[in-house]
């Protein structure tokens, strides 16, 4: 195959794959499968955003309510499709959620009312400086003594494997005409802005005043079970930190 054909081949891939992005999946709600058949794919995340800015004073009510009744409370952050029992699953209106938020107004709970906060895939997909911003709020909700895990793509091993045996690479990205072009799809693709490695991640957690973050392997956690999800294991850079006791 001429180096011409490879390239056209990829991108009827890449087209593909935005099909796939527009067609409805099983945790999609009523809302959001009958959004996706009217908005199109350029306005939908301006949309989801504007909904559900409208709702937020009945969504903030809401917070005030689950944060009387939750005990402990476990916050979700970001949770898209990814439901995890036993936490409070935080994300944009169309998702299966407890709670329809736009982060960009932070966490709508009181100081210390956390014993977790998890977020996965979600860093990525916020410029550095608004990401700084979340952690702080994440080290405000949460109580003294409690956790903060974080997963994000692992930008430092694709790079590793880039400049070495391009094993992981191939791994994740496989079949691409070049291995820079699977590296291109971490770093600008599905609306990604800021990359992470985990000298680049423990940055941040100590910024944000967590003193001790450690580098986790996936599903390896002090909280009682990992919501780590499984079809992003082989690709992601977990860190844990305990907010301090004073």
């Amino acid at each position: 195959m001429d180096d011409r054909q490879k390239l056209e081949n990829y991108f009827a891939e890449v087209d593909a794959s935005q099909v796939r992005l527009k067609s409805t999946k099983p945790s999609d709600s009523k809302l959001r499968v009958a959004a996706k058949r009217l908005v199109p794919m350029s306005r939908r995340s301006a949309a989801r955003m504007a909904v559900t800015n409208a709702v937020r004073p009945f969504e903030r009510r809401k917070a005030e309510r689950i944060e009387a009744t939750t005990h402990p409370l476990r916050l979700h952050l970001g949770s898209g499709g990814e439901h995890k029992d036993g936490w409070i699953n935080i994300d944009c209106v169309g998702d299966p959620v407890e709670l329809a938020w736009n982060l960009v107004h932070g966490i709508p709970f009181s100081d210390g009312s956390a014993q977790a906060i998890f977020h996965e895939h979600l860093f990525e997909h916020i410029p550095l400086q608004a990401g700084l911003g979340l952690m702080d709020e994440c080290f405000r909700v949460l109580e003294p003594g409690g956790i903060l895990r974080v997963g994000v793509p692992d930008a430092g091993a694709l790079i590793r494997s880039y400049v070495g045996d391009g094993e992981y690479v191939d791994a994740l990205h496989p079949g691409r005409p070049t291995r820079l072009l699977g590296v291109q799809e971490l770093f600008y693709w599905h609306a990604h802005v800021t990359m992470y490695d985990d000298e680049t991640l423990a940055t941040v957690f100590r910024a944000g005043g967590f003193p001790d973050p450690v580098k986790r392997k996936y599903q390896d956690t002090d909280l009682e079970k990992a919501p780590d999800t499984p079809t992003r294991a082989s690709q992601t850079l977990y860190m844990e930190a305990r907010k301090p006791l004073s």
